[in-house]
């Protein structure tokens, strides 16, 4: 799922994209998806969670409630699920519906989560305040506002994520995760409203010239944030090379 200032250009790329899911808010019942089973009971350094529990179409489509959600079958997400994979990681992905745990996330050192469009509770939000006040990693993906609003996570970490833009990211700033990039598609995705330089390195910026991806600073954890989903799906290279690099390795 998935932006110009033109309204024209905004429903052409809503309408005629394949990377968009029509149907943003449908949920799902959880009885019908499939939850991962990680191996252990300790966090697995070849072991990746992707949290699509919240996910609104640019991880699962063109999987919804009707089909139920298995990693096992073609979605927006698999490109980038199997890059990892094929490095040999344990990629184990949530179904939109399934509820955050401490119990869950204590299996993992390292999550994807793509952009969400339903709200989390205020449990899953210590669930992953606990997760990230131990040595962890996380990628936050961010999508478009139109449909939503920043979501609790994002804005617990100092992230306040808007509006719809369109346009690759052509401007970096120098670091182990921009090295050999010169750009990345953004396809539709939000961008920062603000934030805080002391706890927030912007790493990249859209071509309005506004901050599209960068580094949270955290005393314990490493994060990465970008505010598209459609486009790291992709596997943009050597940009994703590099990320696992520096986030995962």
């Amino acid at each position: 799922m998935k932006y110009s200032a033109i309204i024209i250009s905004t429903l052409t790329i809503l309408l005629l994209s394949c990377t968009k899911e029509p149907s943003l808010l449908s949920n799902t019942n959880p009885a019908t998806s499939v939850s991962p089973k990680p191996n252990t009971n300790s966090p697995a350094l070849k072991s990746i969670l992707v949290d699509a529990s919240k996910d609104g179409g640019g991880w699962w489509f063109p999987q919804g409630p009707a089909t139920g959600f298995s990693a096992t079958n073609p979605h927006q997400g698999t490109a980038l699920a199997d890059y990892f994979r094929n490095l040999g990681y344990q990629v184990d992905e949530l179904p939109r519906g399934a509820i955050i745990t401490s119990e869950l996330l204590d299996k993992y050192s390292k999550v994807i989560r793509p952009s969400a469009f339903f709200s989390y509770s205020a449990e899953e939000i210590k669930a992953y305040t606990s997760f990230l006040n131990r040595s962890s990693s996380l990628l936050l993906v961010s999508d478009h506002m139109m449909y939503t609003v920043n979501d609790q996570l994002s804005a617990s970490l100092g992230l306040m994520f808007e509006g719809v833009y369109e346009g690759p990211i052509t401007s970096f700033q120098p670091h182990a995760i921009t090295s050999g990039v010169t750009s990345l598609n953004y396809i539709a995705g939000s961008v920062l409203k603000s934030w805080d330089p002391s706890k927030i390195t912007v790493l990249g910026y859209q071509t309005t010239g506004i901050a599209a991806m960068g580094i949270v600073h955290h005393p314990s954890s490493r994060i990465f944030f970008i505010g598209d989903v459609n486009g790291i799906e992709q596997v943009p290279q050597p940009f994703i090379s590099n990320l696992n690099n520096w986030l995962f390795q």
